[in-house]
């Protein structure tokens, strides 16, 4: 019962953060919400600040699980292991759409939670992200671009659909939280990826760079 009921908060503060932020939104509208006793948000998450930076790191943490263990599991190919980043990372976030918008949107303001998140998750991120596109670089012998260049247009890619919705939705006329508006998006970022990699049909195996 317990775990139903953090879950119900949980999702209740979600949508509410998104669509009032975090000041716009008391522990009693997560609680109406939620349909449970206000008392309850203190006990599970000691309080509003504090189950607002849960949700946003619960975020991060599998942003960046996502990539880590993708990168793992194809690290015999770089090529692939992008590949798979990109539908993977995309597939991810739109699973939690709400909270992925929610997550981005904190990240562009200046206060000590997203410097805690800067310090930890998104430095490896970036780790990670530079070893796939090193090791891409190494597989296809190319060292044409900045390795740090491509991480920066890739990340920028695999976020905007969740930093700006609107923007995407008058592109594509389709909301991030449709799985069609997924499948195309993945597509539209694996012709960048083939574009700026100058990917042949069929590219040579190597291991990524040590991750």
């Amino acid at each position: 019962m317990s775990e139903q009921t953090k879950a119900l908060i949980k999702d209740a503060a979600t949508q509410l953060f998104y669509a009032n932020g975090f000041h716009g939104t008391s522990v009693r509208d997560i609680a109406k919400k939620a349909k449970v006793n206000q008392a309850l948000i203190s006990y599970y998450y000691g309080g509003k600040q504090a189950l607002f930076e849960s949700l946003v790191t619960e975020f991060f943490e599998g942003y960046v699980h996502t990539i880590e263990t993708t990168l793992h599991a194809c690290q015999d190919d770089a090529t692939k292991a992008l590949r798979e980043i990109i539908e993977r990372v995309l597939t991810y976030q739109q699973s939690c759409h709400l909270l992925a918008r929610m997550a981005h949107r904190e990240m562009t303001l200046d206060s000590t939670l997203v410097r805690e998140l800067m310090s930890t998750y998104l430095r490896k991120e970036q780790y990670l992200l530079e070893q796939v596109v090193a090791g891409c670089m190494a597989q296809l012998k190319q060292n044409k671009l900045p390795v740090d260049l491509v991480v920066l247009q890739l990340r920028n890619m695999l976020i905007l659909p969740y930093s700006s919705p609107q923007y995407l939705r008058e592109l594509f006329l389709l909301t991030p939280a449709d799985h069609l508006f997924t499948k195309r998006y993945v597509q539209h970022t694996q012709a960048w990826m083939k574009t700026v990699f100058q990917l042949p049909e069929k590219t040579p195996k190597s291991r990524l760079l040590h991750v």
